[in-house]
C-alpha cells in the first residue's frame, strides 16, 4: 500500500517535471505561456531603455551646429578715401555655410547702415543634401547717395587702416513639411583694405 502512495505522488508529479523538461528556458521567456516571470518587465525596460539611450547618443553625437562665415574678396566703384557724393559699388562677398543647406539668400551690403551693396544669390543645396558651401556673392548698389558726414566717416575709417562693413545674409530653405520658406539671419563684418 505505501508503494501504492509513492506511485500516484510520482504520477501526479510527472506531467509538472515532463512539462519544465520539455522547455527548459519557459520560465525566463516572456509571453510563452500563462505563466509570465517577474524578470519579463525588467528585461522589456531593460531593452527599451538601452534602445533609447543608443538613438539619444547618435542623435547627439551626428547633430552639428549650423555656422555661417562671410568674407569680402573685393570691391569696384567705390574709392573709401575719397567716396563721390553718388556711388555704384560691387562686392565681391564669399558666403561660407556649415552643417546647414539653403536654398535661397539675400545679402547686404551696409556702412553705417546705409545699404551699398545687395544681392540674391540661390544655392539649392538642399535637394542635393550638400551640408558645407562656399558661395560666391556680387552685391551690387545703383546710385547710392552718401551724406557729407558719411562720406567724412569713411574718409576717417579708411585712414585709421580700414573701413568696416557689415553683411547681412538672410537664407531660406524651402519648408518640405509646411510647404513655406523659413527665414534664418546671419550678420556678419567685413573689412575694405
Amino acid at each position: 500500500m505505501g508503494l501504492g502512495i509513492v506511485d500516484l505522488e510520482t504520477a501526479a508529479a510527472e506531467p509538472y517535471h515532463a512539462m519544465k523538461a520539455d522547455d527548459p528556458n519557459q520560465e525566463a521567456a516572456c509571453g510563452r505561456n500563462r505563466r509570465r516571470t517577474a524578470a519579463c518587465p525588467a528585461i522589456i525596460a531593460i531593452v527599451l531603455g538601452l534602445s533609447l539611450f543608443a538613438m539619444f547618443v547618435t542623435i547627439v553625437l551626428s547633430y552639428r551646429e549650423p555656422s555661417y562665415s562671410v568674407d569680402l574678396t573685393g570691391y569696384d566703384g567705390i574709392d573709401p578715401g575719397r567716396a563721390a557724393r553718388i556711388v555704384s559699388p560691387s562686392f565681391n562677398v564669399t558666403l561660407r555655410m556649415n552643417n546647414t543647406c539653403v536654398d535661397t539668400a539675400r545679402v547686404s551690403v551696409t556702412y553705417s547702415g546705409v545699404a551699398l551693396g545687395w544681392a540674391r544669390v540661390e544655392p539649392r543645396d538642399c535637394a542635393e543634401g550638400r551640408w558645407a558651401k562656399d558661395v560666391e556673392v556680387v552685391a551690387r548698389g545703383g546710385g547710392v547717395g552718401l551724406s557729407r558726414r558719411l562720406r567724412d566717416r569713411m574718409a576717417a575709417d579708411w585712414s585709421s587702416g580700414a573701413v568696416e562693413l557689415d553683411v547681412s545674409v538672410m537664407m531660406y530653405r524651402v519648408g518640405y513639411d509646411i510647404g513655406a520658406e523659413i527665414p534664418r539671419t546671419f550678420d556678419g563684418k567685413v573689412k575694405m583694405i
